[in-house]
This record gives structure tokens, sequence and C-alpha cells, in this order.
């Protein structure tokens, strides 16, 4: 009997051995299956962040060339206009003519002075030449000031920028032949100041009409 219940017994420890041994062995094969599927989950993540990284690169050099080919606009375009009091600039990504006011009104006023038609006309014939189909939005802005002169006329300087804004933009139209359905304007007020209105000098800054070039 003791023979026979050690062989019982052999064979019962056989059996578990075995069976932990497979249990062992599929979880094994499971961490393996796993191990295998997290392999090709990030090699397949990684292969989106190359594409994410390519196309990021080609978005950088697409930025710099066109940010490259509006200074060069700018550049030519104020070299053209050199003499004329305006000055060009590179504006949320739109190149912007900028119109001191001084150059155009009189303090307070919205009809062109004289010697403004000058300048206004050399500015039609270049936009005219570089962006004969593109959208113009023509901005009014002023200094802080409050109106006091004209108050009866212009409540606050919204109402004086987008009237001036309205006088350009009529002589766009009526002198320079630009198609109205291309053209818009804004009154800023003072509320797109690019000084700070703490003397005269930045004042007379903050007093312009820019004429926006909306590129597409």
């Amino acid at each position: 009997m003791g023979f026979k219940s050690g062989l019982v017994r052999c064979f019962f420890l056989s059996l578990i051995i075995l069976s932990v041994g497979c249990a062992e062995l599929r979880g094994l094969r499971e961490e393996k299956i796993l191990m295998t599927q997290r392999i090709e989950e990030l090699e397949s993540e990684n292969i989106d962040l190359d594409s994410k990284y390519a196309v990021s690169e080609s978005e950088k050099a697409r930025l710099l060339q066109e940010k490259n080919r509006l200074e060069r606009a700018r550049q030519s375009m104020e070299g053209r206009l050199r003499g004329t009091g305006v000055s060009v600039k590179i504006k949320e990504g739109h190149i912007s003519v900028v119109l001191p006011s001084s150059i155009l009104f009189n303090s307070g006023q919205t009809k062109l002075k004289k010697q403004a038609t000058s300048s206004l006309s050399k500015v039609c014939k270049v936009l005219k030449k570089d962006f004969p189909n593109d959208t113009i939005r023509i901005e009014g802005h002023t200094d802080s000031d409050p109106i006091k002169r004209t108050k009866q006329v212009y409540k606050t300087n919204w109402e004086l920028s987008a009237k001036r804004a309205t006088t350009v933009l009529h002589y766009l139209i009526d002198n320079c032949h630009l198609d109205p359905k291309k053209l818009y304007l804004a009154g800023f007020g003072k509320y797109q100041p690019v000084a700070s209105n703490k003397d005269k000098s930045s004042k007379k800054k903050n007093r312009r009409v820019e004429i926006v070039v909306l590129t597409d």
C-alpha cells in the first residue's frame, strides 16, 4: 500500500506541476501577445509622429517662404513710395500701407488736404499694379484724446476714424477706380494704438489710416 500510495502521490504531484507549468506557459504566451501588440502600437505611433514631424517641417518651410515673400513685397512697395510720407509694414501676415493723418487731414477734419492726393495717387498706382484682384481693408485710427472742437459732428474717436477711412475709400474708388466690391472699411478709434499716447510724438503715430491688402 505504501508503494501504491507513493505512486498516487507522485502522479498527482506531476499533474499539479504540469498544470502549473501549463498555466505559466499560457501566461507567458499571453504576455508575449500583449508585448507584440504594444510593440506594434508603438511602431504605429512612431510612424504617426514621423509623419507629423514631416508635416511640421514642411509647414515651417512654407511659413518662412511666405514671410520672405511678404518682406520682399514690403521693401519693394516702400521703395516706390519713398518721399510720400507713407510707410509699409507687415501686419498680421498682410501688407499694410500706413498713411499718417498729418499728410491726409487737418486736425479733427475728414476732408483730404490738397497735398494728400499726391501721396494717395502713388499708393493707388502701386496697389493696382501689385494687387489688382485682392481685397483691401481701409482702417481709420486715432489717438486717445477725446473729441473737442468737432464734438457736435463726431461723438467719439470711433466716428472720426470711420469717417476718415471712408474718405480714403471713396478716393480709391473715385480717383483710382479700384473695384468697390473688393474694398471695405473699419473704424478702430483709439483702440489699436501703435504707440503709448503719452506724448505728442506717440499720439501723432497713432493718428493714421492703414490700407491693408488681404491677400489669399
